[in-house]
């Protein structure tokens, strides 16, 4: 008989992705993805696109399925067997993650439809960020308001600087415990303060849209300010959350798009308001690294993953040339030829910089077989 198999299923607002891993979670056998948002497909659904795409993996020995899910509040801190509870409490997630939950709910549906009797978990990208201590998690407001309605930060990327972090530690055999500030830089952007493997700080908040600037979402912004747009009439409350989330960020300043290749493009046909966007973006991130550090109180490793964080050399250089007095040097040589994944810091440097591929779906099939397992 063939060896078991695990089917990761990983929603995104208009794509879907499948891996197929082993059993032990250590080798991807397969793995086919589809994005209707960006180019011309045959499917409009991610049960559509289930259908479409799990016609092309060769799974010979399914023995369990695992679906990453974004938010798992309060009540999920680690990978849970889905059962119909379960779903419920997806669902009732999705007012605070309206542009995932329902998505993973759909498609979390369609695969106990398709293959009814393999177990099916759920992985949770808020799991990760459990750690944090209430002085990181709470928000100075009303304590009335985290004990009535579960006001407080989340946290969000968590498979992503989960796997970093391990992955940092598999590269480096550090002979003590790691800290570590893991850069997850792509469409949506979040920093993690990682010691010991635990989450202690995040920027991502309550939702997906506080923290870094972004692809198209704003990152932090002054409440006082939205509060301000609205009491004067100068945008409705729907326009506001479409601008916050889709219209912001490296888009909304730049007015070119919300790829960083994108802007940098731009910036070399001497467009200005993308060079502003770049800069923006990049002071972000170093300003949030430094409150990652401070949470921390040191830096052993700064780790660059994501889209942007894995590919773009520019970003990397931007970021660290002003990082210097945390004891951060770069080889512009090892940058530029960057292959993840790989060290890129000088021998000299005091903190180790690394760029890692990251990789969710494989953080998924490993809590997926433990939970089995231990169950």
């Amino acid at each position: 008989m063939s060896e078991k198999q695990i089917l990761v299923l990983n929603t995104g607002s208009s794509s879907l992705k499948l891996g197929l891993f082993d059993w032990d979670g250590q080798n991807q056998l397969d793995s086919k993805e589809t994005d209707w948002g960006k180019a011309d497909q045959t499917v409009q659904t991610h049960a559509e696109a289930l259908e479409q795409l799990a016609s092309h993996i060769q799974a010979k020995n399914l023995a369990a399925i695992g679906h990453r899910v974004v938010h798992g509040g309060s009540k999920y801190t680690h990978a849970v067997q889905i059962d119909d509870s379960v779903k419920a409490s997806i669902k009732e997630l999705a007012q605070l993650a309206p542009l995932h939950n329902p998505i993973a709910l759909e498609v979390i549906e369609a695969a106990q439809q398709k293959w009814s009797n393999v177990p099916q978990v759920a992985a949770f990208d808020t799991a990760f960020h459990s750690t944090l201590a209430p002085v990181n998690y709470l928000y100075a407001l009303p304590y009335d308001w985290y004990k009535k309605w579960g006001v407080r930060r989340f946290g969000f990327h968590g498979l992503s600087h989960e796997y970093c972090a391990k992955r940092a530690s598999e590269l480096l055999q550090p002979q003590a415990p790691l800290k570590l500030v893991t850069c997850h830089l792509g469409n949506g952007c979040s920093l993690a303060a990682i010691a010991d493997g635990q989450s202690v700080a995040t920027t991502m908040g309550f939702t997906p849209l506080e923290g870094l600037m972004m692809g198209s979402r704003s990152g932090s912004v002054d409440p006082g300010l939205l509060l301000y747009l609205l009491e004067h009439n100068f945008i409705s409350r729907e326009a506001l959350d479409d601008a916050l989330n889709h219209a912001s960020g490296l888009k909304g300043v730049s007015g070119v798009g919300s790829d960083m290749r994108e802007i940098q493009t731009a910036m070399a046909q001497g467009n200005q308001q993308a060079t502003l966007a770049f800069e923006m973006y990049v002071a972000r991130v170093r300003e949030h690294i430094g409150a990652m550090v401070a949470a921390l109180a040191g830096l052993d490793v700064l780790v660059f993953a994501g889209g942007v964080g894995e590919h773009s050399a520019q970003v990397r250089t931007a970021v660290c040339q002003d990082l210097e007095w945390l004891g951060i040097k770069i080889d512009p040589t090892a940058n530029t030829s960057a292959q993840p994944d790989i060290d890129i810091a000088t021998s000299t440097s005091k903190v180790r910089v690394l760029v890692i591929h990251t990789r969710e779906e494989l953080m998924v099939a490993r809590q997926t077989r433990q939970l089995l397992e231990n169950k």
